[in-house]
């Protein structure tokens, strides 16, 4: 009876120490709304989109993923992954552009996926990066943790499709655009040598955060 009990014992420890195990080194998913991007407010648009943004982080990186809606039927749009690993620098949350491109910040800027809008208005963009170096539009970032970076995900509209331009409108930030488009002054030059210039006005449309 004795050894019985201490069997269960060691049986119950095994277990917890299981959980254990798995609460520290498992996935863990985090889902957000998607709003309108403040550059779409002149147009009207404002609020909550029909969507959700969603992560999975781990020991080893980041899932992506931004289900939305009110896409235009035959617009190109491309979906920029924003990683900041220090978001305790920022004043609130969500960090702010400016303090995104502030070195303070340890941020980075990369494509995350792109597509051209169906009939339905809907849209998905996925994707995955690894902790580590991160290239993208800023000097040595990287994912330094995944579990502790606040996360963005932000939908640029390229507007009409044109087939001379692709597929550079679906995988680049400038590909498509004018001079004229209304990119954020704060932007750096790696940003706007991204892509071929165009003749669409392109406008950041909607964007989805998961803080840590």
């Amino acid at each position: 009876m004795r050894r019985q009990l201490g069997l269960t014992l060691v049986v119950i420890a095994m277990v917890f120490s299981m959980v254990a195990t798995a609460g520290a080194t498992g996935s863990v998913k985090q889902t957000a709304t998607v709003s309108w991007h403040a550059q779409q407010a002149p147009l009207g648009k404002t609020g909550i989109v029909g969507g959700t943004g969603s992560v999975v982080r781990s020991n080893q990186g980041i899932n992506f993923n931004l289900s939305t809606s009110e896409l235009v039927e035959g617009n190109a749009y491309t979906v920029w992954l924003v990683v900041i690993n220090n978001p305790s620098f920022c004043a609130a949350t969500p960090c702010t552009a400016p303090e995104i491109f502030n070195p303070e910040s340890r941020s980075q800027v990369r494509f995350g996926d792109g597509l051209v809008a169906g009939s339905s208005g809907r849209g998905i963009f996925s994707g995955s990066v690894s902790e580590g170096p991160l290239s993208g539009w800023l000097p040595d970032g990287a994912l330094e943790d995944a579990r502790t970076a606040e996360i963005h995900l932000v939908v640029n509209d390229h507007g009409p499709a044109i087939d001379e331009f692709m597929p550079g409108m679906v995988r680049t930030y400038r590909g498509g655009c004018s001079d004229a488009s209304p990119f954020p002054a704060i932007f750096p030059a790696t940003a706007l040598a991204d892509g071929e210039v165009g003749p669409n006005i392109c406008r950041l449309y909607q964007a989805s955060v998961l803080a840590p």
